[in-house]
């Protein structure tokens, strides 16, 4: 049977599936990168531009930061890179490097700036709520990949990391209009937490999930 054969059927060996750790790869973080941003719904992209991917692998074979490899997880079909998740706890957010994308090489500087100022708001909502939760910021597939049953191996690896790290919950923010991730979460077994905005009525953008661990 082809590869592309098994993909369509559903029909993939548990054989050809590796989830391993990142590694500081400049090839691996562009593929970190664009699994990064279609998480994030093309969110980084629209405020990075063209440059977008390269800003984030640049960060990512770095230490001590949010995109750093050190908090990624890859999963390989048949030695091919197909996803990704990526988590920390909140005392590693704590000590990450601050403006990490601002030591980018190159152009896209007022861009990398005015990410990092809309970033700085949302960290106030997004990310790790005390010292005992691991947040996942991302969590991302290949289109052909998707519905195999992947994401919840990537979810299930997640939990074992937070449970060595001393985590007693796991939890991420999801687009509030994203109902078939919010499915799947609520699958591997996540319950909505809560909303934001949470203010003057106002439609939420983001999805508070959590689990106990």
């Amino acid at each position: 049977m082809s590869d592309k054969s098994e993909i369509s059927s559903g029909n993939i060996q548990d054989a050809s599936i590796i989830i391993r750790e990142a590694k500081p790869d400049l090839e691996e973080g562009l593929v970190f990168a664009q699994l990064f941003d279609e998480a994030s719904e093309g969110f980084f992209k629209s405020m990075l531009g063209t440059k977008t991917y390269e800003i984030i692998a640049d960060a990512f074979v770095k230490s001590n930061n949010e995109y750093s490899f050190e908090n990624a997880t890859m999963i390989e079909y048949k030695n091919k890179i197909v996803g990704m998740v990526s988590g920390y706890t909140y005392a590693e957010k704590e000590g990450f490097k601050k403006n990490i994308l601002s030591q980018f090489p190159k152009e896209a500087k007022l861009r990398i700036m005015m990410f990092s100022v809309i970033g700085r708001i949302l960290s106030r909502f997004l990310g790790p709520r005390g010292k005992e939760d691991y947040y996942l910021q991302a969590i991302a597939l290949s289109s052909q990949m998707r519905g195999k049953g992947l994401g919840q191996r990537l979810m299930k690896h997640s939990g074992k990391i937070a449970l060595k790290k001393g985590s007693k919950t796991l939890s991420l923010d999801v687009s509030s209009k994203n109902n078939r991730a919010i499915k799947s979460y609520n699958k591997f077994g996540m319950e909505i937490h809560s909303f934001w905005p949470n203010f003057l009525k106002l439609p939420p953008i983001f999805t508070r999930m959590v689990k106990k661990l």
